[in-house]
């Protein structure tokens, strides 16, 4: 009787936090899976070009190759085309925000394995809100109280970032339309 009781109230219990548990649309769901994505590559890569490099106690022991075209194909994976700045004379694609959108509070000697620095810090993701072929999802990082707000299309290919706006501080969505945006994409048209 005790065990039928335990198994009874286990199945209550999973019913109960399975039926507070947020369900998402499978449009949520994509998009949360392309930020998910976008946190996963390192800062090699999507900032630096450098692809294959391994590192141990902050030395290099596998050494990295510089492929800017394959870094540009990666931007393409997250951005809009439009979004992506390759100019004439540097074959490393750029965002236009310094680089380093993903982390606002982070610069190059902070994210590069070499400096020993601390890793990243882990995003927070929320729920995506989507009106038709526009989305826009929230990203915080509890740690440092800086946070994300990426806009995105729905492409051909899939959804794609067209705009970002960052704080480095704990301003609020409401607050940084407000003037405390830091960076704002998609930038200027580059320099010719």
């Amino acid at each position: 009787m005790k065990s039928i009781f335990i198994a009874l109230s286990l199945v209550l219990l999973t019913n109960g936090c399975i039926a507070n548990a947020e369900t998402l649309t499978s449009e949520q769901m994509e998009i949360t899976q392309l930020i998910k994505k976008l946190y996963a590559v390192s800062y090699l890569e999507f900032d630096a070009a450098v692809f294959g490099a391994k590192y141990e106690k902050c030395k290099e022991v596998v050494k990295g190759k510089y492929e800017p075209a394959r870094q540009c194909r990666l931007l393409s994976e997250f951005l809009v085309k439009e979004a992506i700045i390759k100019e004439k004379r540097d074959p490393t694609c750029m965002t236009g925000v310094g680089g380093y959108f993903r982390y606002p509070s982070l610069d190059g000697m902070d994210l590069s394995p070499v400096e020993c620095a601390d890793p990243p810090p882990v995003p927070h993701i929320n729920t995506p809100a989507v009106n038709g072929s526009k989305a826009k999802v929230h990203v915080t990082f509890p740690i440092n109280g800086t946070n994300v707000m990426y806009f995105l299309k729905k492409q051909p290919v899939g959804w794609r970032i067209y705009r970002i706006e960052s704080s480095e501080n704990s301003a609020t969505i409401d607050t940084m339309s407000q003037g405390d945006t830091v960076n704002v994409f998609p930038p200027d048209a580059p320099s010719k």
